[in-house]
């Protein structure tokens, strides 16, 4: 990643979060980061804001960025709780990442994209990768929706597999061989 311009898109919530921190990460590794926000720093949530703190302290941008010249996109602006369509600065964000013609890695699920059924609501990222958290949401294997997933990843997050146990669903080796497992390619 050493020397990569890569730029995030964040949102409010916890995939704003996700993707101010993974830049951070990224900065750390070499890459020169970015981000553009979807509102006023004042709206983010705790972890958003917890993230942007840490990136303003650094000098890191986070103002308007120019996506056509980044080498990857990292979509953190909408999550699983994202009700409706994308709207305002977020569809525009959307809009933009998607005419950059850059390669976008999504955040749990591409930004638009309905995690239950798959189906898009309104403008959606088209993600070149998602990188999706402790489970693969339905939405994301439903063959309607492969062109915006793209490659599917299944991150560990560090849920204990007794939470899986009460839900009935074996997880434990999943992760024998490394914190991703690929899904769908």
């Amino acid at each position: 990643m050493a020397g990569k311009h890569i730029v995030a898109i964040a949102g409010s919530g916890n995939n704003g979060g996700d993707a101010l921190g993974a830049i951070r990460h990224l900065s750390g590794w070499g890459a020169d980061v970015g981000a553009a926000l979807s509102g006023h720093a004042d709206q983010l949530r705790p972890l958003a804001r917890r993230q942007h703190d840490i990136l303003t302290a650094l000098g890191m941008p986070l103002a308007s960025v120019d996506l056509f010249s980044a080498e990857l996109i990292i979509d953190g602006l909408l999550g699983y709780s994202a009700v409706g369509p994308p709207r305002d600065a977020i569809a525009d964000l959307v809009r933009s990442a998607n005419a950059s013609r850059v390669p976008i890695l999504a955040v749990d699920l591409p930004s638009g994209l309905h995690p239950d059924t798959g189906e898009p609501l309104g403008v959606t990222i088209r993600a070149a990768l998602t990188v999706t958290l402790a489970l693969p949401k339905r939405g994301l294997i439903e063959t309607r929706s492969r062109a915006l997933v793209g490659d599917l990843l299944l991150a560990d997050i560090g849920i204990p597999p007794q939470v899986f146990d009460r839900l009935t669903i074996e997880t434990r080796g999943l992760f024998v061989n490394g914190d991703l497992v690929r899904i769908i390619r």
